[in-house]
């Protein structure tokens, strides 16, 4: 190919990607590009062994509902996803659920899922603040599965609730902004005021999340 040639086609594509710049408020791509090119990642944590952890390990994607045993999550799906039933039968089943058992104890239920335990994890929520630093920052929280838990509305079961505590802390907080936090799970209770938890994160990154992450009670 002759030097014209090899010139005339840089210009040819330097002339087709300014028309496709121009075109990029029209079609919303300069925000697509935007993500593409910014990193969600708002905290990472200074354990470095952590860090070397998770980079190292496949990690597993969780939904709430695969923190409940499926005894506790029969039970609570049965009195709390019933928002499509009619009122009558809504009431029957609040008047059920007050003397059931079986229900009341997953309301207060610590177990967890074995198969989860000291596994590497992501997993989206809301925070419960419990400790700030000097600087405002969040340094021990709650991880729950909806916003206001604990605060406008009962907490969860302590299976429905993650214990987290950073070893500095993290200060871009919103209380109805959801979350997505990676690193190890492990079993462990801590009580505090707010609520009871069953499980504790070792949180090795947090990135911003802009979805529902509640995927299976409603309030």
């Amino acid at each position: 190919m002759s030097s014209k040639i090899k010139i005339t086609v840089i210009l040819l594509l330097f002339f087709g990607a300014g028309i496709l710049l121009t075109k990029l408020p029209e079609r919303n791509w300069s925000l697509q590009l935007s993500k593409l090119f910014s990193s969600s990642v708002l905290y990472v944590s200074p354990d470095k062994e952590l860090r070397e952890r998770l980079a190292n390990s496949e990690i597993t994607h969780l939904g709430w509902g695969e923190l409940l045993p499926k005894s506790d999550q029969d039970v609570l799906t049965k009195y709390q996803s019933s928002s499509e039933k009619s009122l009558s039968e809504q009431v029957t089943l609040s008047l059920q659920a007050t003397t059931d058992q079986r229900y009341q104890s997953a309301l207060y239920s610590t177990n967890v899922v074995e198969d989860v335990i000291d596994k590497t994890v992501s997993i989206s929520g809301y925070m419960v603040p419990i400790d700030l630093n000097e600087d405002r920052s969040i340094k021990r929280f709650f991880l729950v599965p909806y916003y206001g838990a604990c605060i406008h509305y009962p907490p969860p079961p302590p299976n429905q609730m993650i214990y987290v505590d950073l070893i500095d802390g993290f200060s871009k907080i919103m209380m109805s902004q959801a979350f997505t936090l990676t690193g190890v799970l492990e079993k462990g209770l801590f009580e505090d005021h707010q609520g009871t938890s069953a499980y504790i994160l070792n949180v090795s990154q947090i990135e911003e999340f802009n979805e529902q992450p509640d995927e299976y009670r409603t309030h």
